[in-house]
This record gives structure tokens, sequence and C-alpha cells, in this order.
């Protein structure tokens, strides 16, 4: 089981994620944009966090690099439905700031989850 830091500012998204992950035993806190994010961070500490990279108010790549450089050895796991440009782009970027693993969206739920297994026993590998 894992304290996991889900960042994502749909709410059918966060809450679809919310269920796949309690359901997998992990403990979930929750936040709707960076700023709740970096607000979380304060009372807890979370051996992942999952953030989407569009987001009002802080997006997930400035929370990715603020994480990185506050908590460094902390896994993150990238998940984008894109935007403007391609979520490619998006997600190569966070993977460049830190992420190990990014996944677009609509995501696979068994890939996140066997990534959250595979980064809580240190083995980072590109899913």
């Amino acid at each position: 089981m894992a304290t996991i830091l889900l960042v994502e500012d749909d709410d059918l998204v966060r809450d679809m994620l919310t269920q796949v992950l309690e359901r997998s035993s992990h403990h979930v806190v929750c936040a709707a944009n960076g700023e709740e994010a970096t607000e979380a961070l304060k009372n807890n500490k979370p051996d992942i966090m999952v953030t989407d990279i569009i987001m009002p108010k802080k997006s997930g790549i400035t929370l990715i690099s603020e994480v990185k450089n506050r908590h460094p050895q902390m896994e993150i796991i990238a998940i984008s439905g894109g935007g403007r440009l391609d979520p490619t782009g998006y997600l190569d970027l966070s993977e460049t700031l830190g992420a190990s693993v990014s996944f677009e969206k609509p995501i696979d739920n068994t890939a996140l989850l066997m990534a959250i297994d595979l980064l809580l026993h240190g083995k980072k590998e590109k899913v």
C-alpha cells in the first residue's frame, strides 16, 4: 500500500482514478490543481504523485519541477489528454523535468497500477 497524491482538475477523472487506486489498497490524497497539491504536500508525504499536466492555477509542468526540487526522491507519474498541443509533447517535457512515467488519457488502469507497483519497488521502467 502506498500514499498517492492525485492531482487532477477534472472531477470525473479524479473520482474514477481515486476509486481505482483505493480498490488496489492505496491511500489517496486528492488535489484539484497544482496549488492544492503544493498545500497537500505540506501535510502529507506521499510515495508517488500522479498529476495531470494541463490544469488551472498551477500547471502540472510547474508542479513537477517544484516537487522534484523539494522532494527529489518522490516518484511522479504524469498524465495528459493534451490541450493545444499533442499530449506527447507535454508528457515528454514532464519526463525531462523528472516524471518517471507518463500516460496519455484515457488512462489504462491496469498499466497505471503496474507502473505504480514498479515505482514502489524501485524499478523505473517506461510503461
